[in-house]
């Protein structure tokens, strides 16, 4: 990982993040998709993001303070990091960050970031880093509405309900870098 001082971000070329344009849009389902596909070939951790707060069991906490908390999700049960485990991740991270507050926060978040593929959900991570692969969820027929997101130029993926009009076989991971294939 690199700090790009240009733009104050930090490069993270194994990172592939899945944003949505709401709730409930298919950002979990097409993060397990990806994951369930990578794991036969390679390690995947899984990290989500939220910015609300959740009741957590203290036994999993990586990191708190009053600003964010780090769970290492060790159960397999509905919430969507346990989906991510039960996809194949090999470790499975859920923070609980304002999105105020996450640039503060980044040296905490970094800290537990490996260089194996990691497939992230969060919609406010992308302002302040560079993803190898840059992914934002919607409904087919919806318009976008969170369209800041839009000046990072994330792959749209549309969701139907049923499938997304994107191919995860075009996704490629090498030398600890995730990028689409040409």
């Amino acid at each position: 990982m690199m700090i790009n001082t240009n733009h104050k971000t930090i490069d993270i070329p194994n990172l592939l993040l899945i944003a949505g344009n709401g709730r409930n849009v298919g950002k979990t389902t097409l993060a397990c998709q990806i994951i369930s596909y990578f794991v036969k070939t390679t390690e995947v951790i899984g990290l989500k993001i939220s910015p609300h707060q959740h009741t957590f069991n203290q036994s999993n906490v990586i990191f708190k303070n009053d600003k964010i908390v780090i769970l290492e999700e060790k159960q397999i049960n509905s919430k969507d990091s346990s989906l991510m485990l039960r996809a194949g991740a090999k470790k499975v991270f859920f923070v609980m960050v304002k999105p105020e507050h996450l640039n503060e926060n980044m040296n905490h978040l970094i800290k537990i970031l490996t260089s194996e593929l990691i497939v992230c959900e969060s919609g406010g991570l992308r302002e302040h880093i560079n993803p190898g692969v840059f992914l934002k969820v919607k409904r087919k027929e919806e318009e976008i509405i969170k369209k800041h997101l839009l000046k990072y130029n994330p792959i749209i993926v549309n969701n139907d309900g049923n499938n997304f009009d994107f191919d995860i076989q075009q996704l490629g991971f090498k030398n600890h870098q995730i990028r689409i294939n040409k």
